[in-house]
């Protein structure tokens, strides 16, 4: 008998770990009723929770392109004062934007725990500073509130829906409905 039929075959190579998340991911979703999958997505996946001034929002992962430590970036004249420029990321440009200057009027204070959020539509990204990035949040249906009569008016447009969780309030942040707003695309002064 040969050498090479004693040999057992080669082990495939160990995958890496968000392989591993993906073939998880997949077959949740096959077992999972389709109805459920799609009433609960939010639920099932979670949110990235982050502080701005006194307000905890909750930004869908579709919707967050990644998260990074506030860049160096350069001022753009004309500009309202929240549009704090444009900065170079891995070769692309993006704007910096303090988000709660603009929806409030008044400006973020960077501090260690800054970071700027990065969010996609279409082609484009665009970088909204935040105060601090929690992590990821998950809410079930009997913690989501069934009126959104309390949340501040100038954030109201952007809540899609409200939880309360260990005595705290957490808001849906629409960024879709952010970054359709022409108030937020014309930051021309």
């Amino acid at each position: 008998m040969a050498d090479a039929d004693l040999t057992p075959p080669a082990a495939p190579p160990p995958l890496h770990p968000f392989d591993v998340l993906l073939q998880l991911d997949k077959r949740v979703r096959e077992r999972a009723p389709v109805v459920a999958v799609n009433a609960q997505l939010s639920e099932i996946r979670g949110r990235l929770a982050l502080r701005l001034g006194a307000w905890n929002l909750l930004f869908s992962m579709d919707d967050v392109a990644e998260i990074i430590p506030v860049p160096r970036f350069t001022r753009v004249p004309g500009v309202k004062r929240w549009l704090l420029g444009i900065a170079n990321l891995r070769g692309r440009v993006i704007s910096i934007s303090d988000l709660r200057d603009f929806l409030s009027g008044r400006m973020t204070v960077a501090a260690s725990g800054s970071q700027v959020v990065v969010v996609r539509s279409g082609a484009w990204d665009y970088g909204l500073l935040v105060d601090e990035v929690i992590g990821m949040r998950h809410f079930g249906p009997q913690q989501r509130l069934a009126a959104l009569d309390d949340v501040d008016p100038v954030l109201r447009p952007y809540v899609s829906d409200a939880f309360f969780n260990d005595n705290q309030y957490w808001l849906g942040f629409n960024t879709a409905q952010l970054l359709a707003d022409s108030r937020f695309l014309n930051a021309a002064s």
